[in-house]
């Protein structure tokens, strides 16, 4: 691991140890640096605000463990990106709790948009998705992100194995696909007849 990964591994485990004990507004770029002994100019070389490295955890843990050796979403790896959700609640309550323009949780609504839009385009082998599937993507990513919210703020208590089966099984059928491997060929088919 590189110094630039490094000094962001840190920032990133302070700023999750910081929001365990305080909201993520009230977290101050100057103490989590001095926390950390790093000076305030490299924070800001790496990241534009607290909300920036919020997300940039978020990104790390869904590149990390979401997708399989190909690089597709899988099954495996939404419960792996479950359970780091699980054993950082503290964070991701503290970051899901802000709702202002750089919130945790808008990032991961557009991420997540992103991401299923690129693979739905890559599966269907098109430039553009139809005004259903957008759609289908969106209602999915809204819903996720919302019981999400639900299941950290324990208002479920289903373990991250549950959370995960359930997600996939009430995903769109064109989403499900990346989560049964199996079917992404027969998908493929049916979208071409």
């Amino acid at each position: 691991m590189g110094t630039v990964d490094r000094t962001k591994q840190q920032l990133a485990a302070q700023l999750k140890q910081m929001a365990a004990t305080m909201p993520l507004r009230k977290v101050r770029v100057g103490d989590l640096c001095e926390n950390c002994g790093i000076d305030r100019r490299t924070f800001y070389y790496h990241f534009r605000d607290i909300y920036d490295l919020a997300a940039w955890i978020y990104s790390q843990n869904v590149e990390e463990l979401l997708t399989d050796e190909n690089g597709r979403p899988c099954e495996a790896g939404m419960l792996r990106v479950l359970t780091r959700i699980r054993e950082e609640e503290y964070f991701y309550r503290s970051a899901l709790r802000e709702d202002s323009q750089n919130a945790l949780g808008r990032f991961i609504l557009r991420y997540n948009v992103e991401m299923y839009e690129r693979e739905l385009r890559k599966l269907l082998s098109v430039q553009e998705l139809s005004r259903e599937d957008l759609f289908a993507v969106g209602y999915h990513c809204f819903a996720s992100l919302g019981m999400i919210r639900r299941w950290i703020y324990h208002q479920s208590y289903l373990e991250p194995c549950e959370m995960a089966r359930l997600l996939i099984h009430t995903m769109p059928p064109k989403l499900r696909v990346f989560y049964q491997t199996p079917g992404a060929a027969e998908l493929k088919e049916e979208n071409h007849e």
